[in-house]
């Protein structure tokens, strides 16, 4: 961002409004804990497994283990939940999510204490970036800066000029150019990434040449010199 000033105030998009919207075939996390251990047993079901090194919620981090375990949303948008039913959470937030389950559970359970997590919100990262991969975020939102801090970076063949984001819709795919190296970065659309985003660093044609260049030099080099040790022996 080489456009910064010190004291520099960035106006970007508040957080609220960058939250993903729940939908069909989301997977949600939901823990509803009470004072009774026998309610505890059939939502929390995980706390049941859990090691003296609290290693029972990690089942929950890996994409299999998001897939067996959490609440998926049907295709009506609602989830189906032990004694409560069916609870439609589809068209909202993570966040307004929560108070709609904890609603319900008000109605049923005394004491209840809910949370609600979106367990399939990843995204890959590709191109230019030392560690290419998918990845998985466990926070309600994540920009395109730390997006790539979990690839390791980009490469030094890298433009950070025209970083792409790849957006799938339910027609059609919709595509950002984000400019990283200036300061209006936190202003962008894409700035805040959503689930199932791709995110792709594209290779610096200049770098390249400048960094291949060396190479072509240092070879060219070699070969001039081998040329006039021959036509030395030679002669």
């Amino acid at each position: 961002m080489k456009d910064a000033t010190n004291d520099d105030l960035f106006k970007g998009l508040p957080l609220q409004t960058t939250e993903h919207i729940l939908k069909a075939g989301d997977i949600l996390y939901i823990s509803i804990k009470t004072m009774n251990a026998e309610v505890n047993a059939v939502f929390n079901p995980e706390s049941n497994m859990e090691t003296s090194t609290g290693q029972g919620y990690q089942k929950y981090t890996t994409p299999s283990g998001a897939y067996l375990y959490g609440y998926e949303i049907g295709a009506d948008g609602a989830i189906k939940l032990p004694m409560l039913g069916k609870i439609q959470v589809a068209g909202v937030s993570v966040s307004q999510a929560e108070p709609i389950v904890q609603k319900k559970a008000d109605e049923l359970i005394n004491d209840a204490i809910v949370k609600v997590k979106l367990l399939n919100f990843k995204i890959t990262v590709t191109g230019e970036v030392r560690n290419p991969g998918v990845y998985y975020n466990y926070n309600n939102s994540i920009t395109v800066i730390e997006a790539l801090a979990m690839a390791n970076g980009n490469t030094d063949y890298a433009t950070i000029k025209t970083v792409m984001v790849i957006r799938p819709g339910a027609e059609q795919n919709k595509s950002y150019f984000l400019d990283l190296s200036s300061k209006n970065i936190f202003a962008a659309e894409a700035f805040y990434l959503q689930p199932n985003d791709y995110v792709v660093v594209q290779p610096d044609r200049y770098k390249n040449f400048q960094l291949n260049s060396q190479a072509y030099s240092l070879f060219f080099s070699s070969l001039s010199l081998l040329l006039a040790v021959l036509g030395f022996v030679i002669k």
